[in-house]
């Protein structure tokens, strides 16, 4: 069986666009699954599951060590008739993800993607496996229920990732940050990253609104 995990930040931040997103994954008689943050497997041997989600990503890798897992952004690229809308080569600076820099197949799809809808792409110096960037989340400590489900994972990145600030230098930091990008909007496709800009005062576009402008 094939599920879909919208990711609980991100249809709390977008629900309109994740909304579409399910409606569009049910056409394609996809199971729709509310949260990975459970302790009890909801995955069974040979189901494949979809995602948007950064964090959720992390946590499936050692929740679900045996399933497949893919992005959201490698399953529309694979689907013909989905609904791209034209942006007339908009430019974009793409914001890859601390968390996605061993994934060059979520990389290279959201980039893909963004060709498909005619956004010029700007790239960043630090890109791809250099990307060093997650918003201000790893200067703060991961939630109790992340590391109660996954703590292997969170355990490791506590000790080797994560250096707390206070909220002043997180904003303050954010500010240098966006002040570096060369257009006026941010493609996003992580919640860490878009908080971070946010913070910043930049204009961050998360992927998922891009990819529900088709539907109605």
């Amino acid at each position: 069986m094939i599920h879909y995990l919208p990711g609980c930040d991100v249809q709390k931040n977008h629900p309109k666009a994740i909304s579409k997103m399910k409606n569009y994954m049910k056409t394609k008689e996809i199971i729709i699954e509310p949260c990975c943050r459970v302790k009890n497997k909801f995955l069974k041997s040979g189901d494949t599951i979809i995602n948007n989600c950064t964090l959720c990503n992390l946590i499936l890798t050692e929740t679900h060590p045996d399933n497949q897992c893919f992005s959201l952004y490698e399953y529309v690229l694979k689907d013909k008739n989905f609904p791209w809308v034209n942006h007339q080569g908009k430019e974009m600076t793409v914001q890859d993800c601390w968390r996605t820099r061993d994934n060059f197949t979520l990389q290279s799809a959201v980039r893909q993607c963004l060709d498909n809808m005619n956004i010029t792409i700007i790239e960043t110096k630090e890109n791809y496996n250099k990307t060093r960037f997650c918003g201000v989340w790893l200067n703060n400590a991961p939630t109790k229920d992340c590391v109660e489900v996954a703590p292997n994972t969170f355990h490791d990145i506590m000790k080797n990732n994560t250096h707390i600030l206070p909220f002043e230098e997180q904003a303050k930091r954010m500010k240098k940050w966006v002040y570096q990008y060369k257009t006026e909007q941010i493609l996003v496709y992580c919640n860490g990253c878009e908080k971070g800009i946010k913070l910043g005062d930049g204009q961050p576009v998360h992927m998922i609104e891009l990819l529900a402008e088709g539907f109605h």
